[in-house]
């Protein structure tokens, strides 16, 4: 392995959440750190104090019963219950640990005893705190929200939304098929449940899970949704950092577009919305009117996915990827959601990616596709590369949040892959290719990691 440090963009906020009274803000980040604010006037916070944790913090939740009490969750595998009063250090409270991989989520139930850790293998760990005793777990649990009455709705790797009461028992409630569900949200009277789509919907069901309605909010993949305080506007997150506002009527409110914002995580303060952002600090925006809050944060708006390719250039715009000169442009592949990201090798083989969508085409002399592959990543991409040759062509992807992932593709036979070529305890900020058989992977802390294709054919550092 080789490594250093460079030049690179600065830890990303991965998680927010508001306290009940909407005056304190707690962010974690990527780098290990927790932020608290105070957020009495959202276009000044105060930072009142700040502590760590050994890997990223990717989830944090206040306790709905004891205000000074916040739970996080890491990349290590550990929960944590903190302590946080004003005058004082934060406290350790308890830590709940031996789970078998990263801590994505943490959610109190109304009681403020019981605590459920979201696990990024798919699963969901119940907890009562405060003794330390573990109580079992939920299967099938991509994501999950827990309403203010204590219902706890569950969405699975394969669209499969459930609710239960686990007071009563840990089996549905109710049990609905809902395809490509990314999030899930209960209004604050816990009658709707909202479900972000990765066609840019989102639908409203009722607590039986029984359709209200279905609203479309954009083209773009939704990463994340949640509800204003008063219950009256469904906010939702999409993976481009688009922002919008939409009434239960599927009336829009407002849009905001930023690629500071980070939609994996969002928190509502009474009337401020707070999110995740690529920056060292949270993105804050009146819930209302959609008017960012934070001054200096915004950052110019990222062009077009774009790189040179034979006598012109290769593109994506929207969902479709072309190459060509200027004046005479070829469509050589088209996604089903927009392209996030693109690369080629050789002026021959072209990749692009569209959330969980890897698609590989090689094309002949004339821009037409001689063999096109599709490839599934087990997670939403956010860059890709090319190593190898036109004959032996090895495509990599970064995830938004920690693995590299590889294929091997030798154009007479089916993908090998993907295989983990690689974890980063910050995520991976960018790929560049080196030469046809290394590239650098740089994480957000600024560590830069070389990775070679081995006489294997595999991806190492």
């Amino acid at each position: 392995m080789t490594s250093g440090n460079v030049s690179a963009p600065a830890a990303p906020v991965s998680c927010v959440a508001f306290r009940a009274d909407g005056r304190r803000l707690a962010s974690g980040t990527q780098a290990g750190s927790v932020t608290v604010l105070e957020t009495s006037d959202p276009s000044r916070p105060v930072t009142l104090t700040e502590f760590a944790h050994r890997s990223a913090v990717l989830a944090a939740s206040w306790n709905p019963g004891a205000s000074d009490l916040l739970a996080t969750g890491s990349a290590d595998g550990t929960a944590a219950v903190w302590r946080v009063v004003d005058d004082r250090p934060p406290h350790l409270m308890k830590v709940l640990g031996g789970h078998p991989a990263a801590v994505t989520g943490v959610s109190w139930m109304p009681d403020g005893q019981h605590l459920l850790c979201q696990l990024a293998d798919g699963r969901a760990a119940v907890w009562q705190a405060f003794g330390e005793t573990y109580l079992g777990e939920l299967d099938d649990c991509v994501r999950l929200d827990v309403s203010s009455t204590g219902l706890v709705a569950t969405v699975g790797a394969n669209g499969f939304v459930a609710v239960r009461d686990l007071a009563q028992d840990r089996a549905p409630l109710a049990g609905r098929a809902a395809p490509a569900i990314e999030d899930c949200a209960w209004s604050p009277d816990a009658a709707t449940l909202a479900l972000a789509r990765r066609d840019g919907s989102i639908e409203l069901r009722n607590a039986h899970l029984d359709p209200i309605r279905t609203v479309h909010a954009g083209d773009a993949p939704l990463r994340y949704v949640t509800w204003s305080a008063d219950g009256r506007h469904v906010l939702a997150g999409a993976y481009d950092g688009t922002l919008c506002a939409i009434d239960s009527a599927g009336r829009p409110i407002w849009r905001l577009t930023d690629p500071t914002i980070r939609t994996r995580s969002l928190a509502i303060g009474g009337p401020v919305l707070a999110t995740a952002t690529f920056a060292t600090r949270p993105y804050l925006i009146d819930a209302t009117s959609g008017t960012p809050l934070t001054p200096g944060l915004s950052l110019p708006a990222l062009p077009a996915p774009s790189r040179p390719f034979r006598d012109g250039v290769l593109t994506a715009d929207g969902r479709v990827v072309t190459a060509g000169p200027p004046e005479q442009r070829t469509v050589v592949v088209e996604h089903d959601l927009r392209v996030g990201a693109i690369d080629s090798l050789a002026d021959r083989v072209v990749v692009s990616a569209a959330h969980q969508a890897v698609r590989v085409a090689r094309l002949d002399d004339a821009y037409e596709v001689e063999r096109g592959i599709t490839l599934r990543a087990p997670e939403p991409v956010r860059t890709v590369a090319l190593l190898g040759t036109a004959e032996t062509t090895v495509v990599v992807a970064a995830s938004y949040e920690f693995r590299l992932y590889s294929w091997t593709i030798d154009w007479t036979g089916p993908p090998v892959g993907p295989t983990v070529a690689g974890e980063f305890g910050a995520g991976i900020a960018a790929l560049q290719r080196l030469d046809e058989q290394r590239l650098t992977a740089t994480d957000h802390r600024g560590q830069l990691v070389i990775l070679a294709l081995g006489a294997d054919g595999a991806l190492s550092s």
